[in-house]
């Protein structure tokens, strides 16, 4: 049997299990999250609302983080540190210390209400969509102008 007929097939097979964004490439981190060394972050979005999770290894307490949202905004701050005693520093390939990242949301959110939630090193924070904006919306009746 040919080996490249045996990849295809191999990968049809990988789809149907895992589905089709199994082979997706990943997107790179932002140029603007790389460059200041910011916490990544995932969004996720039904149709009701807006997960953002951010990698935040290292966070001791709840009160080393603060989460500000307005309506396409979400701010999170805080500082994370990992303490090792006896130990130092060899290399460091993530995030240590104060942080502030700015994420622009794709839909408009409400502010209220909003769960954060924070499990194995990672911050969920979910929010419900803001389906008013599109509710308010005005259709606009052109009208023929002659010249």
């Amino acid at each position: 049997m040919d080996t490249w007929k045996q990849m295809m097939d191999w990968k049809r097979m990988a789809e149907q299990y895992f589905g089709d964004q199994f082979f997706a490439p990943a997107e790179p981190p932002s140029a603007e999250a790389a460059r200041n060394n910011d916490p990544l972050c995932n969004i996720y979005e039904t149709a009701q609302e807006i997960c953002c999770v951010l990698a935040l290894p290292g966070l001791n307490r709840t009160e080393d983080v603060e989460v500000f949202v307005d309506s396409s905004k979400l701010t999170v701050r805080g500082k994370l540190s990992i303490v090792l005693d006896s130990y130092k520093l060899n290399k460091e390939e993530f995030q240590l210390g104060e942080f502030n990242r700015v994420i622009d949301l794709p839909v408009k959110v409400l502010q209220e209400p909003i769960q954060a939630f924070y499990r194995k090193g990672l911050l969920f924070i979910r929010m419900l969509k803001d389906h008013r904006a599109a509710e308010n919306q005005q259709r606009v009746h052109l009208r023929w102008v002659q010249e």
